[in-house]
């Protein structure tokens, strides 16, 4: 991003010295207004939260650019090769953009011309190598975050067709004042061994007027230890969030986990709230 950010004040300040407009350079110009995501059918829906795009014409990163991009080129030859890869904000922070390495990159070469003005679009796609431990649209009456862990049969997470944001429904969390608190966990733990402990993300889309948690239950050296990850907060439309559990699942001699949600009335200024969440997956290396 520096690297850009000089190239701007180099180009300033020649066009600021020179005597003629010939010794200005005039970039050519990459247009992106949006990007997609493409799924498969075990791929689960293709929402998505990409916000960044990364740039690397013929070698060298240019930038990171938001979208939507007008990604300036300085052109330096008949063709320009490009690379670029999807940029999000890791647990929906909003400082910092990273490339989300499970999916592929685009990689294509354009003939460009000084003052150029070039649109395209992309389609972002799972890598191969990518593993799912689970995918979760709640379509069916049974679900995978059945396990309850707050003994309180009373809450959990059903089944609704009020909203959906893939398909016809979502799972709803209902607490009022007599059933106030929830905790509950995939009924599977999945084994560390078949994740390579590399990055591991939990892709949710949820919308919510009380904050909630998401977390991992981990079992290691025979013990089992309960650990959240990140505090989520309300939102009033639907919302895309990548959760990071790739600092915790790097550990060899971890076992097996479990991801989990928990929310309490009593520790929130409220006497009800609720949840809702759709299209979760889990995706690792």
């Amino acid at each position: 991003m520096l690297k850009y950010y000089y190239l701007l004040l180099s180009i300033l300040i020649i066009s600021g010295c020179s005597l003629t407009d010939n010794d200005t350079p005039n970039p050519a110009y990459l247009v992106v207004d949006s990007v997609d995501v493409e799924t498969n059918a075990n791929q689960g829906g293709a929402t998505h939260k990409i916000t960044d795009l990364w740039v690397v014409a013929n070698s060298e990163l240019i930038g990171v650019f938001p979208l939507p991009a007008r990604i300036p080129i300085i052109v330096e030859g008949e063709t320009t090769d490009f690379f670029i890869s999807p940029g999000f904000r890791n647990n929906g922070e909003t400082a910092r953009s990273f490339i989300y390495q499970l999916m592929d990159d685009e990689a294509f070469t354009l003939e460009l011309a000084p003052g150029d003005v070039v649109e395209r679009s992309f389609t972002f796609k799972y890598r191969d190598e990518a593993k799912f431990d689970f995918i979760e649209g709640f379509e069916s009456p049974g679900h995978i975050f059945s396990l309850d862990l707050d003994g309180d049969e009373n809450t959990s997470i059903e089944v609704t067709d009020e909203d959906a944001i893939v398909g016809l429904r979502s799972g709803k969390i209902c607490l009022s004042d007599t059933n106030n608190t929830i905790q509950v966990a995939t009924i599977f733990a999945y084994e560390r061994a078949q994740n390579a402990g590399r990055d591991s993300y939990l892709e949710m889309d949820y919308k919510s007027d009380i904050p909630f948690i998401v977390g991992v239950i981990y079992v290691q050296e025979g013990q089992e230890i309960t650990q959240p990850i990140l505090a989520v907060n309300p939102r009033e439309d639907w919302n895309k969030i990548y959760v990071d559990f790739t600092q915790i699942l790097t550990s060899p001699v971890l076992e097996t986990y479990r991801v989990y949600f928990t929310t309490d009335l009593p520790s929130l200024p409220v006497d009800s709230g609720e949840v809702f969440l759709d299209n979760l997956k889990f995706v690792h290396f």
